[in-house]
């Protein structure tokens, strides 16, 4: 074919391309001239793109056709454009497009890494200063997180962060593409954040998001400054669980949408992101109004039209959004609801494609959810569906996918379920749960979900009969608990993050125990329990370790970090595998410093043994499988006694815990005095039950078989329960008719603790020379809350017996004048009014007068440092009360005065009485003061409390609700 046809066919392709019409012939044409001479460059290129140009007009077959050929012809120009060729970044921008476009219709990951690869020589070929440059930096750091979102791979936000930095340099703030920039930078940012579980990129990302609405000038241009700022906060958010970061995302978010007009393309988009954000603080908050509310929002959203993938991920909020719902509420409505509408989900998203792997995992949660909330029971119909779903998604996940784990333990857990219903071959469900259990722990991920991948993996190991396997996968689960609570997450993020593994110290104990190995199930309950309070005590290793060698201090804090942080190119169970032996090294080098020996070790029986030095620390630990109390003794030849208790079954506990709350927190508010005193009889049962199943055995064995006498001193004992046993008056065990041969309190004297571990720090009375100062605290009228006469009656009580304290009563009980008091008093009694919030424990509070304004909450209280505390009463109602999912870190008031360093506190199980609260409160108070002779002897606080409950039950013997409730924590 001449050269004057040549050119008469490309100038006719460059006018279809304009006008956008049927190139078919033309293409004939240059297909002829590609035969006649393979060479040509520019007729490659150009049947290349008219063929895209079709494609992007096409459906179908047809398109996918289009663009496979137009890739052939691109591959067939790369050879033709080697490294300093004119046309090499014309080609490879050209070819990274077309990929991508191929990347749309498919979950695979192949077309975007290919994409990512052509980008990359695009940008190389282009010199610097060339905005075509600029143009491939950007499509670059799209593709990269395409790439990273496909496939998981590790690198990819780093090197999106690295691209989009220099691209947002070079772009002048006129250009259109530097708001790109900055919006693809905030993005990769996020991303980079989830790979390193830093917050420092989120931090950036916020405020480059600040920085771009400080700069919007348009209604437009600030709505959209507005929504990449909402993005930033939600991933801070999802990072920190900072509340506060998701109340100014809402708020802005409802900005945003009201300066966007409903015509507007971005107008769904943005109320899709108010909904999501609304949802997430009504499940912060576990408000059912707020909830609504969002679910309104994404209804609005489906009723419009709207892209096939966009329009699907609203439904598979909804879905989502309404299952919360019957969380909250049990509306059965909303669960029926929630499985129509990912059913809905299913059938809208396009199929191949990741939206149809997302809409079905969504339908297979909430079939998974129905039917564990079915009222039958497992709903084998449920799960046998829920099963197929989840097997697809899991099929259809990469292994690399960065949801790879999660969507592998819902599998699991679909499969224990059907074990648990008995569905067929049992053990065939437990062998397939072990195996995908032990793949999501494997797997790249979240530390969350590798810890609950290998606690259910211990589970089934052991439900399978291997309790070596069983007890390697709890090892494995605690052994990440580090990287759960890292140094920058909020407080209340800790709380989330440590409910996560409810169920996972006493599984580990127990598979300890089955192996005949109760030192390493008590060296499990240590590193598993008590988490926060002992990061207090790590705190204290770290700050003498930077005193006694700075470069070692921060060569640690280095290194921790790298440990805890996914490697960048590897699965995050083979990053840090060439840290292992830096680690040790560390180790051995902090360990040979003078009087650092002890540090971040292990805590074995032997170390522990010695805070059994003033009694034995009874840990009673509660599993399907087995229930055992663990005695820890200051006996160095024998230091730990393992009790089986035979006659206890975990399904007993719950069933009696169930009875407990209803008589200590339902019947006492009930106007029939017949439930009121079934209600005393059933805790007096319950108070039977625990010492004929846990107390006595354990007494027995220690030989405390007889009630102490008035003639030596009561023998001490602390009791440590494990999970569901934290609920339950193990002090006031016993059959109170008994005359004081078979109860708890009339053979000793009790004191609580979390861990062995809490029970270090100073004990004994105070320093020579030294009066502990007291500060009382009374509340008797505080707003929106019943009087409380008993807190006038109690200060004035305190009055006499502690003639130098500073009281603070009423209107002067302010959360000013507290806070700043208490670091001067070591002794600090409160008489007022306890809150707690069974859903948000960092919530509860003790209420002062000034309460609604300045509440003094569990979290504000645990970040308080103490060192001088020493004794806290506090004569509150439920202060030592909590979630079941937070038990083991005595997430509750009682706890929060523990970490802010008081030695010794008193608090209650449940509500208490007013007038016998005086009572109580008088007694204990003259036992520590000889009747207010003297300064309190803090140290005899279990002793003092112990009298006075006991004086009580004597008058009271039928009504144990009115002093089986007070306890005793610490020293």
């Amino acid at each position: 074919m001449g050269q004057w046809k040549r050119r008469r066919l490309l100038f006719r392709a460059g006018l279809h391309e304009r006008r956008g019409t049927d190139p078919s012939d033309v293409l004939a044409g240059l297909h002829q001239l590609a035969a006649d001479d393979p060479y040509d460059l520019e007729v490659l290129l150009t049947a290349a793109e008219l063929l895209a140009d079709r494609a992007g007009r096409r459906s179908g077959t047809a398109r996918e056709a289009d663009l496979a050929a137009s890739i052939a012809l691109l591959h067939r120009c790369v050879p033709l454009v080697p490294p300093g060729h004119d046309d090499r970044g014309r080609v490879f921008n050209s070819l990274g497009q077309r990929l991508f476009a191929v990347a749309q219709g498919t979950d695979s990951p192949e077309p975007v890494a290919e994409s990512v690869l052509a980008f990359r020589e695009a940008v190389a070929a282009t010199p610097h200063g060339n905005h075509m440059r600029q143009v491939n930096q950007f499509y670059l750091v799209v593709q990269l997180g395409e790439h990273f979102e496909r496939s998981g791979h590790r690198d990819a936000p780093v090197e999106a962060v690295r691209v989009a930095r220099e691209g947002y340099a070079t772009v002048p703030p006129g250009d259109e593409l530097h708001p790109m920039f900055r919006t693809a930078l905030i993005t990769s940012l996020r991303r980079l954040a989830g790979v390193t579980a830093h917050v420092e990129p989120l931090q950036e990302a916020v405020g480059l998001a600040r920085e771009a609405l400080s700069e919007a000038r348009g209604t437009s241009d600030r709505a959209g400054a507005q929504f990449d700022l909402v993005r930033a906060l939600r991933a801070m958010y999802d990072a920190t669980t900072d509340t506060r970061l998701l109340v100014e995302a809402v708020d802005l978010s409802e900005q945003c949408l009201a300066a966007t007009p409903r015509r507007d393309p971005e107008f769904n988009r943005r109320r899709t992101r108010l909904a999501s954000a609304v949802r997430l603080l009504a499940q912060d908050r576990r408000d059912p109004d707020l909830m609504r509310r969002a679910i309104d929002l994404m209804r609005a959203t489906i009723e419009t039209p709207s892209a096939a993938d966009e329009h699907a991920d609203t439904l598979i909020d909804l879905t989502q959004s309404l299952a919360s719902l019957h969380t909250m509420t049990d509306d059965q409505l909303a669960l029926h609801e929630a499985e129509l509408t990912a059913r809905t989900a299913v059938a809208a998203a396009p199929d191949p494609g990741p939206w149809r792997t997302a809409a079905q995992f969504a339908l297979a949660t909430t079939l998974l959810y129905r039917s564990s909330v079915d009222a039958r029971g497992t709903d084998a119909v449920a799960l046998h569906e829920a099963l197929g779903l989840f097997q697809h998604v899991a099929a259809a996940t990469p292994p690399d996918h960065r949801e790879r784990g999660d969507r592998l333990w819902y599998l699991g857990v679909t499969l224990r379920d059907l074990a648990r219903h008995g569905d067929g071959d049992t053990a065939a469900w437990r062998r397939q749960a072990r195996h995908v259990f032990a793949e999501s722990a494997s797997a790249a991920g979240p530390p969350n979900v590798r810890i609950k991948s290998f606690q259910h993996l211990g589970a089934m190991e052991a439900a399978l009969g291997d309790p070596h396997a069983a007890l390697a996968a709890y090892e494995a689960a605690v052994a990440l608990l580090p990287q759960l609570t890292p140094d920058w997450l909020s407080y209340h993020g800790n709380i989330v993050g440590l409910s996560q593994i409810e169920g996972l110290p006493d599984g580990a104990a127990a598979a300890a125990l089955e192996l005949g190995r109760p030192e390493r199930a008590v060296e499990l309950l240590e590193l598993s329990r008590g988490i926060l309070h002992g990061r207090t005590l790590e705190a204290r290793d770290l700050r003498l370790l930077r005193h006694r060698s700075p470069q070692l201090h921060a060569e640690f804090l280095r290194l921790r970090t790298a440990l805890n942080t996914p490697a960048l190119n590897t699965p995050a169970r083979d990053g840090n595998e060439g840290n292992d032996g830096n680690w040790d090294d560390l180790m051995s080098r902090i360990r040979s410093l003078d009087g650092m020996a002890g540090f971040l070790r292990a805590p074995s029986v032997h170390a522990l043994r010695r805070h059994a030095d003033q009694g034995p620390v009874v840990i009673v630990n509660i599993n399907e499988r087995r229930c055992d109390a663990l005695v820890l003794r200051a006996d160095a030849e024998q230091p730990l006694l393992t009790i089986p208790l035979t006659g206890l079954t975990q399904a007993d506990v719950i069933a009696h815990l169930l009875r407990l709350t209803r008589a200590v927190f339902a019947a006492p508010n009930d106007p029939s005095l017949l439930t009121r005193r079934n209600a005393q009889r059933d805790l007096d049962e319950i108070l039977r039950w625990l010492w004929d199943r846990v107390t006595a055995p354990v007494l027995d064995a220690l030989g405390l078989t007889a009630p102490s006498s008035d003639t030596r001193p009561p023998p001490r004992i602390w009791w440590c329960p494990v999970g569901l046993m934290a609920y339950f008056p193990l002090h006031a065990a016993g059959h109170h008719d008994s005359g004081g041969k078979a109860t708890v309190m009339d053979r000793a004297v009790s004191s609580y603790t979390t861990t062995v571990r809490a029970l270090a720090g100073r004990s004994g009375p105070p320093a020579a020379g030294t009066t502990p100062r007291a500060l009382v605290v009374a509340v008797p009228d505080a707003e929106d809350a019943p009087p409380l006469p008993g807190a006038a009656a109690e200060a004035a009580a305190l009055t006499e017996l502690l003639p130098n304290a500073l009281v603070l009563s009423g209107a002067q009980a302010t959360y000013e004048n507290v806070v700043r008091a208490l670091p001067a008093y070591p002794v600090a009694h409160f008489s007022c009014h306890g809150l707690t919030f069974w859903e948000n424990p960092a919530a509860g509070m003790l209420l002062l007068h000034d309460h609604l304004t300045r509440p003094l909450t569990v979290e504000q209280l645990s970040a308080l440092e103490l060192p001088s505390a020493d004794l806290a009463y506090l004569s509150a109602c439920s202060t030592s009360h909590t979630h079941p999912d937070n038990a083991d870190e005595a997430l509750h008031i009682t706890g929060a005065f523990q970490l802010a360093g008081y030695q010794r506190v008193i608090g209650t199980l449940w509500p208490v009485d007013d007038s016998t609260s005086v009572e109580i409160t008088r007694a204990t108070y003259a036992g520590l003061t000889h009747g207010g002779s003297t300064p309190p002897r803090t140290e005899l606080s279990a002793l003092a409390l112990n009298q006075a409950v006991r004086a009580l039950r004597d008058r009271y013997r039928a009504s144990p609700s009115l002093w089986a409730g007070y306890i005793h924590v610490g020293h």
